[in-house]
């Protein structure tokens, strides 16, 4: 009899802690690129496409003198809180011209370093005078700052990959390698330069490919990343530099703060005072 009266106690404060436990739920986010250009291999002079309404990957036929394209687009994903894991990442856009029809593979590379777009405006795969802070194949920034390596500077590992062939949409669906990039910019900002776009740099020619840019008068066919997310908790408000713990370099942005109303205001009253001494104090790990 007695344990019969344990089993449903038992239950019933399951049933308890259940109810109370937070539910985790997943949000997600969609964005357009903040910025894309194309690299363009062509000599001699310079080249770029920073305010096209497309860009280019591939190689070119023979009137382009058999040259490559790269695309480079970076997307903003601030909105994401820090400490999130990212669950899923899928990148969708629209080829509005091929070279040839035949299906080509289609890699996202992550970039290493940052890209330049500015306003040149191109009506082909040949480009235009690039303006500053353009990107060409031999400048990251044109006309001060070169490549370390022409071409652009990327990750050897394929992030994604989709055979692209006729006039469409086409989806990147997410993979192990685009989630860490993502999840690597959320948690390290300055690392975020995007991915550079690679199509079949092989011999034969006019592999390339015409994609819609965030430039794209029809916003469907810009490019649209897709994230998927679950928020961590809440940041400590004592984190003042956000890096996980409240220590020494936390109680020293607060002193450097001591009686203004910039970082350091913990509780919310306007200055930095005590009273945020103490609450940073209380928090420390």
């Amino acid at each position: 009899m007695q344990t019969s009266r344990a089993v449903p106690a038992l239950f019933t404060c399951a049933l308890v802690i259940a109810a109370a436990s937070p539910m985790v739920s997943a949000d997600t986010i969609t964005r357009t690129p903040t910025k894309d250009n194309t690299l363009i291999q062509q000599t001699p002079g310079e080249w770029s496409c920073g305010a096209a309404t497309y860009f280019f990957a591939g190689r070119v036929g023979i009137n382009g003198g058999s040259t490559l394209r790269r695309g480079a687009m970076q997307f903003d994903v601030s909105a994401i809180p820090v400490g999130s894991t990212i669950t899923s990442v899928s990148l969708r856009m629209y080829c509005g011209a091929a070279g040839l029809t035949t299906a080509q593979p289609v890699d996202l590379r992550r970039a290493t370093l940052s890209f330049g777009e500015g306003p040149s405006v191109a009506f082909g795969g040949g480009g235009a005078f690039p303006e500053p802070p353009d990107s060409t194949w031999n400048y990251q920034y044109y006309p001060t700052t070169l490549w370390p390596t022409p071409g652009g500077s990327f990750s050897s590992t394929i992030s994604a990959t989709k055979n692209v062939g006729s006039i469409g949409y086409y989806t990147w669906s997410t993979t192990a390698a685009l989630v860490a990039d993502v999840q690597g910019w959320v948690n390290a900002p300055l690392t975020n330069h995007g991915w550079i776009v690679i199509c079949d740099e092989g011999g034969e020619l006019q592999t390339v490919k015409r994609f819609d840019s965030r430039e794209s008068g029809v916003v469907a066919t810009r490019p649209t990343l897709t994230i998927v997310y679950t928020p961590g908790p809440p940041p400590n408000p004592s984190d003042l530099n956000h890096d996980g713990a409240v220590n020494g370099s936390d109680l020293a942005i607060l002193l450097n703060a001591w009686g203004t109303t910039g970082v350091g205001n913990i509780n919310g009253t306007g200055v930095v005072d005590g009273a945020d001494l103490a609450i940073l104090l209380n928090a420390w790990s």
